[in-house]
C-alpha cells in the first residue's frame, strides 16, 4: 500500500500544493495523511496515525526531507526506523534519489550514501527552523521597540463553559475548553480557571 503525508507548519498555511501532488502521484485522498503543526517533533497526530497503520512492504511518499520534520535527531530515527526495522520504503519527491528502495539497491554502499544523504538533508532542515526562529525573534523584538507589536490577543474562554467545568478533572477540562494543557495552567496562574 502507498500512503502520502503533508505537513504544513500552522493552520493558517495552505496544504493544498503537497495534496495536490499526491493527487498527480494517484493517491487517492483517504490514502494521505495531513498534520497542521510543527516539525519540530515527531509527535503529531495525522503522523502518529499513519504509523499505526503503515506495515512492511508499504510505501510512504512525501514532498520533501523536511515536511517529514525539522528535528535532526527525530528525522534521521524516524527514517531508519521505518526503512530498516520496519521494512517501509520512504520517498522524497523532491530529490529523485532520495528513496529507500533505490538505496536498498545497492547494499551496503546504498547503506552508506542514505545515511550521508539524511544526516545532511535532516541538519539542513533543523538549521532552517533554528534560522526561521532567530528571524522571528528578531523581527517581534524590532516590533516592540517601534512599539508595533502587542502579542498574540488573549483568547477568552466562555464563562458558562468555565463554570461547567468545575470538578472535573484536568483533561476533561482541556476537552470542554478546547484550549492545551499549557493554556489550561497559564489561565489557572492567572486566576481565570478554578
Amino acid at each position: 500500500m502507498r500512503y502520502g503525508y503533508v505537513r504544513v507548519s500552522t493552520a493558517e498555511q495552505n496544504e493544498g500544493r503537497q495534496l495536490a501532488k499526491m493527487a498527480e502521484l494517484g493517491l487517492s485522498r483517504e490514502c494521505v495523511f495531513v498534520d497542521k503543526a510543527s516539525g519540530k517533533s515527531m509527535d503529531r497526530p495525522a503522523w502518529s496515525a499513519l504509523r499505526s497503520v503503515v506495515k512492511q512492504g508499504d510505501e510512504i511518499v512525501i514532498d520533501s526531507l523536511d515536511r517529514l520534520g525539522r528535528n535532526y535527531d527525530e528525522v534521521t530515527a524516524e527514517w531508519r526506523r521505518l526503512t530498516r526495522e520496519c521494512n517501509v520504503d520512504v520517498r522524497a519527491l523532491d530529490l529523485e534519489f532520495m528513496d529507500s528502495r533505490a538505496f536498498r539497491a545497492m547494499g551496503d554502499v546504498g547503506t552508506l550514501l542514505e545515511d550521508m544523504v539524511l544526516n545532511l538533508l535532516a541538519w539542513v532542515a533543523e538549521t532552517e527552523r533554528k534560522k526561521i526562529r532567530q528571524r522571528q525573534a528578531e523581527g517581534i523584538a524590532l516590533a516592540k521597540e517601534q512599539g508595533k507589536y502587542t502579542g498574540r490577543k488573549a483568547r477568552e474562554l466562555d464563562p458558562e463553559a468555565v463554570a461547567a467545568c468545575a470538578g472535573l478533572k484536568v483533561e476533561e477540562q482541556l476537552a470542554r475548553l478546547g484550549i492545551s494543557k499549557s493554556a489550561y495552567y497559564r489561565l489557572k496562574q492567572q486566576g481565570k480557571l478554578a
